[in-house]
């Protein structure tokens, strides 16, 4: 089946709509908003996951409130990625990445990893550095701490049917200390947010009522954000681009604007500002390749006295995704 002629009907739209305010919805509610049976929503849900357009169940964790950073790297390599798959394993593998994807353009590799402190960021990159010598061509840092916007569902898909925005979950800025056992369940539900708390209590060595009350507590502390199914936007037509704006002379009021612009836009999934590099950079969705031109021109006539360059690349594939990485378990 070619991922256009994938046809999703309303009932199926509200489903991954109410997923992504709470993946963890128990299926008697979802059927309630859904006006389906239990039975129908449970095989509406298999079918999606069939179909590709539900690739897992995940988790949003507050990495902020836990001490740590993430920081972004685009990457040149002078071979064919896809012939050396090594390249593409060592981002698949790394211990401390949390989202990699495959880039058409000017970069092959776009790669998100989480950080202790700046002298762990600097050695994560020595260390890929020493990996691959020559083989990398150069490469572009980012820090991505200020985040505009984080929604893996963009709200072009659902508003045709007059569902309101789905609503943006409140960030604790309270540092926080957590156990080994709370990374642990944090690993797990980044992984796969529908596992239950039996399933969690088993894989663990835990307690049903250890896990009950963790979880709720990790909640509670905002560390655990949102549950929510990461969907394949491809499989419904859309094309995702890396769009990275290059800034200059930029009055607060301005910026303000621009960042307003950027978090309120239908198509846009995540979007992050490096301070740093005076670089806006966001990931955006569109059924048609006249949209992204009309959003590089739009941008343009608004800001262009802030805006030094556009750029962006087109997100072939997807090879990593996993919120709290194993390296932060100890």
């Amino acid at each position: 089946m070619l991922e256009n002629d994938i046809k999703l009907d309303v009932k199926d739209i509200k489903l991954l709509y109410y997923l992504s305010i709470d993946a963890r919805i128990s299926d008697t509610q979802l059927a309630k908003k859904i006006t389906l049976s239990k039975n129908a929503v449970k095989y509406r849900v298999e079918r999606l996951k069939k179909l590709g357009i539900i690739k897992q169940f995940s988790a949003t964790i507050n990495l902020g409130t836990l001490d740590l950073d993430t920081f972004t790297l685009l990457l040149k390599f002078n071979e064919d990625i896809y012939k050396n798959q090594k390249i593409i394993n060592f981002f698949k593998n790394h211990e401390f990445a949390d989202w990699v994807a495959i880039l058409s353009g000017d970069w092959d590799i776009f790669a998100e990893f989480v950080c202790k402190d700046l002298s762990h960021l600097f050695n994560i990159i020595d260390s890929i550095i020493k990996e691959f010598g020559s083989i990398l061509n150069t490469y572009q840092l980012l820090f991505s701490r200020d985040t505009l916007r984080v929604e893996h569902l963009i709200s072009e898909f659902y508003k045709k049917i007059n569902l309101p925005s789905i609503p943006v979950k409140p960030r604790s800025i309270e540092i926080t200390k957590i156990d080994k056992t709370d990374k642990k369940i944090l690993n797990l539900l980044a992984q796969n947010s529908s596992l239950s708390f039996h399933e969690i209590a088993y894989k663990l060595n835990l307690t049903l009522d250890i896990v009950r009350y963790r979880i709720k507590n990790l909640i509670k502390q905002q560390i655990i954000v949102k549950f929510f199914p990461e969907i394949s936007l491809p499989k419904l037509g859309y094309t995702e681009y890396l769009y990275i704006l290059k800034l200059k002379n930029i009055p607060f009021e301005t910026m303000v604007k621009l960042k307003q612009e950027i978090t309120l836009n239908n198509n846009i999934e995540y979007a992050f500002f490096d301070k740093s590099s005076s670089c806006l950079a966001f990931v955006c969705a569109f059924k048609f390749p006249e949209q992204i031109d009309s959003l590089s021109r739009g941008l343009r006539a608004q800001f262009s006295s802030i805006i030094e360059s556009q750029t962006y690349l087109i997100i072939k594939e997807q090879v990593l995704f996993n919120l709290f990485p194993k390296g932060l378990i100890d």
